[in-house]
């Protein structure tokens, strides 16, 4: 209550008052504490993760970023993008709280009927996000999808109490056996620093549901994923309080776990619609080439990036072009 004079806002009318939130609230952890050493190509991660996202994304979303402790450089930028209207939620953190909790503080607070998260990361291809949304609304029983199709390692989820689910159920056509493409298997297991060898499990089987004109593989993974507000409430918080939760000391699959227990499927798609970078700059023509040489448009100028193996030198004009275009395209976002 005001001592002298009417708060400013009581002036607005009514369709001024309240602010609806998107649908999607699309969320991210950024955690960049220097730009030496292990991250010293992060910020250019960073900005293709950013691009990749505004660019391939062409559906409505909020953006909710939790930055877990960065360097002062890339809270600057992260600044620079909130002001420029790209990021709606920016929580800054003045201590690292690992990934699981800031995820659950993520999926906590946004507001969006569907939440998508990704790890920094991730490059995003077009049509990841309708895709997502798509398996979500095509199956019920689902509360989280992957926009890849997974085939086991990290800390996927296959339950086979789901398995004998879908079986049952008359609406969905179930297949299983070495379905997942190759060519995919190969372009996540090279973005991950692993051979096909080491990636792919002996007992290897993957399971996949149709139903109407949408696939989807019964397999998961933690560094991407769209999941449904209502199964959210139901795994909140996402405390280790099982020994067989814990996983390492970064992340534990609490929410994998939890979705499991409490009956909720959770997939990945049929195609292959993101692309995890790591800490360095992918050669995405080497990681993708199925891709450009099916979809050449899916891949933009601005991702072929391409070095020697010290890092040092760029190998062509082109690509040096190229590269003088990502580094137009950030300045201008953040400066103009």
């Amino acid at each position: 209550m005001p001592r002298k004079g009417r708060h400013p806002l009581k002036e607005k009318s009514i369709e001024e008052k309240q602010i609806v939130p998107k649908k999607v609230t699309l969320t991210t952890i950024v955690f960049i504490p220097s730009l030496t050493g292990y991250w010293q190509y992060s910020f250019e991660v960073l900005k293709l993760f950013f691009q990749s996202l505004i660019e391939n994304t062409k559906s409505e979303f909020d953006l909710m970023v939790f930055d877990n402790g960065s360097c002062k450089k890339i809270i600057k930028y992260l600044n620079k993008m909130k002001e420029r209207g790209f990021i709606q939620y920016l929580i800054l953190s003045d201590k690292n709280y690992r990934k699981l909790g800031a995820l659950d503080y993520l999926l906590r607070s946004a507001p969006g009927q569907y939440i998508s998260y990704a790890d920094s990361d991730v490059f995003f291809l077009p049509n990841w996000l309708n895709e997502s949304i798509r398996v979500l609304e095509t199956f019920s029983k689902a509360a989280k999808v992957t926009a890849l199709p997974i085939v086991g390692g990290d800390t996927t989820i296959i339950s086979n109490k789901f398995y004998q689910e879908a079986l049952k159920d008359k609406e969905i056509n179930v297949s299983t056996g070495d379905i997942v493409e190759k060519e995919f298997i190969r372009s996540h297991s090279m973005s991950i620093g692993k051979s096909l060898s080491e990636f792919i499990l002996p007992d290897r089987k993957d399971i996949l549901l149709k139903k109407d004109h949408t696939q989807a593989f019964l397999s998961t993974a933690d560094f991407q994923f769209t999941i449904k507000k209502e199964a959210v409430l139901d795994i909140l918080p996402l405390v280790i309080s099982k020994d067989n939760h814990y996983y390492d000391p970064i992340y534990s699959p609490v929410l994998e776990h939890k979705l499991d227990e409490d009956g909720w499927w959770q997939l990945s798609t049929r195609g292959y619609h993101i692309h995890h970078m790591g800490n360095n700059v992918p050669d995405f023509e080497n990681e993708l080439p199925w891709m450009q040489s099916e979809f050449p448009t899916q891949i933009p100028n601005y991702a072929l990036k391409r070095k020697n193996k010290n890092n040092t030198k760029i190998k062509s004009t082109r690509i040096r072009r190229l590269l003088k275009k990502i580094n137009l395209w950030s300045y201008r976002k953040l400066y103009e």
